[in-house]
């Protein structure tokens, strides 16, 4: 297992592939494969849902969304702004190689 950035995390452990209704009963055999008495850690079963988003916090999905369109448009102004004013280009005279180096 990697050391987690955080001092609770959630870690998946399988999925319900089939939809289940109000009342339905669900069977779960845990095991204690990995001792965290010695830490004084704790386990916890967790039953979520997810969206078209992700998981249970929708933030991450909302930001990449958002980030991702904010992209999309600048890409999109400053291509327009490229093909109505392009950018003039500079002159060739001033670069290193190009120079007069004193008559040598």
């Amino acid at each position: 297992m990697r050391t987690t950035a955080l001092p609770t995390f959630r870690k998946l452990y399988g999925k319900i592939e089939v939809d289940l209704n109000q009342g339905d009963l669900i069977d779960v055999a845990l095991k204690n494969n990995y001792n965290t008495y010695s830490f004084n850690g704790k386990k916890k079963l967790v039953l979520s849902t997810t969206s078209w988003l992700g998981g249970k916090n929708d933030f991450l999905g909302i930001a990449y969304l958002t980030v991702g369109g904010l992209c999309f448009f600048l890409s999109l102004a400053f291509t327009i702004v490229y093909f109505v004013k392009p950018r003039q280009l500079g002159n060739p005279s001033y670069l290193s190689w190009n120079r007069n180096q004193g008559g040598h």
